[in-house]
């Protein structure tokens, strides 16, 4: 019963920490450095503060205290993203199941819950600037009709290619946390039931170890797909500095117009203010301002394009891949992913 108590609970702290919103927001910000200039001793103090924050406080103080921040191996560019995976310190007797080879195959099975956790939370913040109503009517009503064009343009263009991503994102995300590791755990509690020693434990702990990692796209026969899944997660995480720039530069344009009179002044009065420096917005008359803004727009767009042409190749790649697996769990993913068989109608021989 020990160990069906401890597997419980370090899998139930992990996994909450690792889907805690507040745990994204206090600790992204350092996690965005490059990797080998993170502190190691910065990020546990910041996943105390997490905890402390969160519900996670009131779970089993000995399973929270032996949760460590691990940094994984990493290369040149990487980001602390990349390489911060939650990880669990096993004593005796608990590391005669939880060896250190156990605890790697976690550590990167945390590590991509994370990705996909990042994901969903860069998706979110953008869903906050892209929404509908981000842009006030009364300004939108007052623009040329050849910048409302273009920013209709743009910002349609912006807000489909985010619900194509999030329906990606949402739905591997169901897969992974219900149909694979929710299942996985239910088998093997059945089997810790009926173990009667510690080689049937092992043995059982084998088998859903080796299960969530297969049906995760973690194995060795699925390294393909496990590539363009990452390929996919960082064009969404640019899809979502693009977005991001977008309507910054909206919220600029539309402080600039509405205000005009009010930043003359200043720049008048306040000569040095960075406002009013050559080359900035207010410093340029209402027909540049408009020009400048339509050509930003349609930097955006192109760049908007550009990635969305890239990602659905990947995607259509990438659902094309499923049926071929030899896994056959990755059918559920499938069903996921096209129910509406939208994909296999445009490629009716995948």
């Amino acid at each position: 019963m020990i160990y069906g108590n401890t597997f419980n609970s370090i899998l139930k702290d992990i996994l909450k920490l690792t889907c805690i919103q507040y745990v994204m927001d206090i600790v992204g910000p350092e996690l965005s450095e490059p990797a080998n200039t993170i502190s190691s001793f910065k990020l546990a103090g910041l996943l105390e503060s997490a905890i402390r924050s969160s519900n996670a406080q009131y779970d089993d103080r000995d399973i929270l205290d032996r949760l460590r921040v691990k940094m994984m191996a990493h290369n040149t560019g990487d980001r602390g993203w990349d390489v911060f995976p939650f990880d669990y310190e096993a004593t005796v007797p608990l590391n005669t199941v939880f060896t250190e080879s156990v605890m790697g195959r976690y550590l990167r099975m945390f590590n991509f819950l994370w990705k996909l956790r990042r994901v969903e939370h860069a998706l979110i913040g953008a869903w906050k600037t892209v929404k509908p109503n981000s842009i006030a009517s009364h300004f939108f009503n007052k623009l040329q009709n050849a910048v409302r064009l273009q920013l209709l343009m743009t910002s349609r263009k912006c807000q489909v290619l985010w619900d194509d991503m999030n329906h990606f994102a949402t739905n591997l995300q169901y897969y992974i946390m219900f149909e694979v590791l929710e299942v996985s755990w239910s088998k093997f509690l059945n089997e810790m039931e009926v173990a009667k020693d510690l080689d049937d434990l092992l043995a059982a702990h084998e088998i859903y170890l080796h299960s969530i990692i297969e049906k995760s796209l973690l194995g060795e026969r699925s390294q393909t797909l496990y590539k363009t899944l990452f390929v996919l997660f960082d064009l969404i995480l640019r899809f979502r500095s693009h977005a991001d720039r977008l309507y910054e530069g909206i919220h600029e344009f539309q402080a600039k117009t509405t205000d005009s009179s009010r930043d003359k002044s200043k720049s008048r009065l306040h000569p040095n203010d960075k406002t009013s420096k050559p080359g900035s917005w207010v410093s340029e008359g209402r027909k540049a301002l408009t020009q400048r803004a339509i050509a930003f727009l349609r930097n955006i767009e192109q760049d908007l394009d550009a990635i969305g042409k890239e990602y659905s190749s990947l995607l259509e790649g990438f659902i094309s891949q499923l049926p071929v697996q030899k896994d056959i769990n990755l059918k559920f993913l499938l069903f996921r992913l096209d129910f509406t068989e939208f994909y296999s109608r445009m490629h009716p021989k995948t």
